[in-house]
């Protein structure tokens, strides 16, 4: 009798099943159950070599689900958090997501520049770790990265420094 390879032993229909099930107890929507499942078994195929026999297959295989099932959870509450954001914008917060998004340079135009200048007084009144990250992202136009390196601070600093500067700057210019 020939051997069936693991893969056709393991990723079967009755996995996807079991994988489906799983999906479905995080879920409760058919069609998320389904990319979910489907995610699930392209990972535990790609990754069936760190299968080492310690457990049954199922309960390897659950954890595979759980774990793309998080994933799916995770991009799904990062996607609806941006629509949110993007949906609570004003013009004023727009403006500054679009000076950084083109390049383009904070004093291209008088309106800008007085927009720049009442948002950095704002930012101003952070303290003056904020003001530095500010100008350079969104006047000077400088990458986060780039930010990090001159400034010699961590990327994950600058960025919350950035963001916590722009969060200030949309309020100045809410008001």
């Amino acid at each position: 009798m020939p051997r069936i390879p693991l893969v056709d032993r393991c990723l079967d229909a009755r996995a996807r099943h079991y994988a489906r099930a799983i999906a479905m107890g995080f879920v409760k929507d058919d069609d998320a159950a389904d990319d979910i499942a489907q995610e699930a078994m392209l990972l535990a195929h790609r990754h069936l070599a760190s299968f080492r026999g310690d457990s049954a297959f199922s309960t390897w295989l659950y954890r595979v689900t759980t774990t793309a099932a998080l994933m799916y959870l995770r991009r799904q509450r990062r996607l609806s958090r941006e629509v949110l954001a993007s949906a609570e914008r004003d013009e004023g917060g727009a403006w500054i997501d679009n000076l950084a998004a083109h390049g383009r340079r904070c004093d291209d135009s008088l309106a800008d520049h007085q927009l720049c200048a009442r948002a950095g007084d704002r930012v101003d009144r952070l303290g003056p770790k904020y003001g530095p990250v500010f100008f350079m992202r969104y006047r000077d136009g400088y990458s986060e990265t780039e930010i990090a390196a001159r400034l010699g601070l961590s990327l994950a600093t600058v960025k919350t420094r950035a963001h916590r500067a722009k969060v200030a700057a949309r309020e100045a210019l809410a008001a």
